[in-house]
């Protein structure tokens, strides 16, 4: 049996308990400060003088990529100083938008690179958003890489034949050139074939006449 002044001081202990923990926590709540949330970036940017070229390139040569990150402040565009960009790649037919290189401008937001043209695609620069700074991109810019065209003469591949794609036989002592099938073609050591007449003749040889 349970007496109860017994029950009654269990019973205050626990409000006592239940106060002290109620008190305890507020203080805790008191203390915690949320984190305040980041604020998203407010300056407008841009790529100002975008280009990226020649618009069309040999293969195996320099593409130049370049552009000004700049910032609105007020009414006007300024430069940004030093910065992040991206340089962006859509080859035709495969990795679309695809980031290709990463690098910072100079200190007046200058950016310039350069890649090895290996197929035609279109190439854009993204600007990295800071604290303050918005991202934006450039305009797509698109290069055609076209194959180097194939030399017109070469050496002889050996004493008495050159290489098909250039057959035709030329006689640099006597600046004559042999086409296959004249008289003399196959009694010819060739010291220069030419793969056209064109190209002969541009070098200076005169055909044989049999």
């Amino acid at each position: 049996m349970i007496h109860w002044g017994t029950f009654l001081s269990v019973k205050s202990l626990g409000r006592v308990v239940i106060a002290a923990l109620t008190a305890l926590l507020a203080v805790v709540a008191s203390l915690v400060v949320a984190a305040p949330a980041q604020a998203a970036p407010t300056v407008a940017t841009r790529v100002a003088s975008y280009a990226a070229g020649p618009a069309t390139v040999t293969r195996g040569k320099p593409i130049t990529i370049q552009g000004q990150a700049q910032r609105l402040n007020g009414k006007k565009w300024v430069n940004t100083g030093t910065v992040k960009a991206v340089v962006y790649f859509d080859p035709d037919g495969s990795k679309p938008n695809a980031a290709v290189r990463t690098l910072n401008s100079n200190a007046k937001g200058f950016v310039r690179t350069s890649f090895t043209a290996s197929v035609s695609g279109k190439w854009s620069v993204r600007l990295v958003s800071t604290g303050t700074l918005k991202m934006s991109s450039s305009v797509q810019k698109y290069v055609r890489v076209v194959a180097p065209p194939r030399p017109t003469s070469t050496a002889p591949i050996s004493k008495w034949n050159c290489p098909a794609w250039a057959p035709i036989k030329g006689n640099r002592s006597s600046m004559i050139y042999h086409m296959p099938g004249q008289r003399f073609y196959t009694r010819t050591a060739p010291e220069r074939c030419f793969s056209t007449e064109a190209a002969a003749r541009n070098a200076g040889y005169r055909k044989a006449k049999v």
